[in-house]
């Protein structure tokens, strides 16, 4: 069974669907869910709530909306699955290693990480630090943007996801960012909105592809920072600057819980 809802004056729907998902009901549900996104739908949330379910033909289902929505700078959210579907989309790694595919714990909270760029919400506070592209100044770095978070009344959990996360987006810029680490910095835009926090951090070099490393290679010895990246944090975003290097945005979505 498949029901799909769409967000009034947003490019996102809501898929609910339930019961068993095989080879039985996969082609029906591609059929429609492509409807769905060629009809503007770029962000598409799938309420696995009601699903007992789910076999290889459904995590192909969702390689093959992956591929669909990456092009289109969209988001594939699977939400509310119970504890035996969770298992299978773990064993797949695919909300790990698919660039569009992120996992919430329900439609409402998939939502919210959704509205975090459409929402304006007040900006309570921002500070930019440019810090020397050398990973001798890493752990410096990382300390900085610590420092400033102790102004929010974070949990130690939510901190240490957000220091593990810009961690590794600092990692990356260093190695694969920076031509010419003796003389490029690094920036790091930290803003904190009422509901969320937003790090923006651009290298000065040609960046870095999204999908390297153990995104396909799960025996690698490295690449694995994107994975935490969007493992710890509710949205990560890639942009190529029009002057050169890249920008990775993570945000923190300010959840009760995450309040000390």
């Amino acid at each position: 069974m498949l029901k799909i809802d769409r967000e009034n004056d947003r490019r996102v729907c809501v898929a609910h669907l339930e019961g068993e998902i095989d080879i039985s009901v996969v082609p029906s549900v591609k059929s429609a869910l492509d409807s769905t996104v060629e009809g503007g739908c770029e962000n598409l949330i799938l309420d696995l709530s009601r699903v007992t379910y789910a076999d290889s033909s459904a995590l192909g289902l969702l390689v093959w909306l992956d591929h669909r929505l990456t092009p289109r700078g969209g988001k594939l959210i699977l939400a509310g699955a119970n504890r035996d579907v969770a298992r299978v989309l773990e064993l797949s790694g695919l909300v790990n290693i698919a660039p569009s595919i992120a996992a919430s714990p329900s439609v409402t909270s998939a939502m919210e990480g959704l509205e975090l760029t459409d929402r304006p919400t007040e900006l309570l506070w921002r500070e930019e630090l440019i810090v020397p592209a050398q990973v001798a100044s890493l752990s410096q770095s990382r300390l900085r943007v610590v420092d400033l978070l102790h102004r929010v009344t974070l949990s130690e959990a939510s901190l240490f996801d957000i220091k593990v996360a810009v961690g590794e987006a600092l990692a990356n810029a260093i190695r694969h960012g920076s031509p010419h680490p003796e003389t490029d910095m690094v920036k790091i835009d930290l803003a904190v909105h009422e509901d969320r926090i937003v790090i923006m951090i651009t290298d000065a070099g040609e960046g870095f592809e999204e999908g390297v490393g153990a995104a396909t290679d799960l025996y690698a010895t490295s690449g694995r920072g994107i994975m935490f990246m969007r493992a710890l944090m509710d949205r990560v975003d890639f942009r190529r600057e029009s002057n050169g290097g890249t920008t990775v945005t993570l945000i923190k979505h300010l959840r009760p819980q995450d309040i000390a």
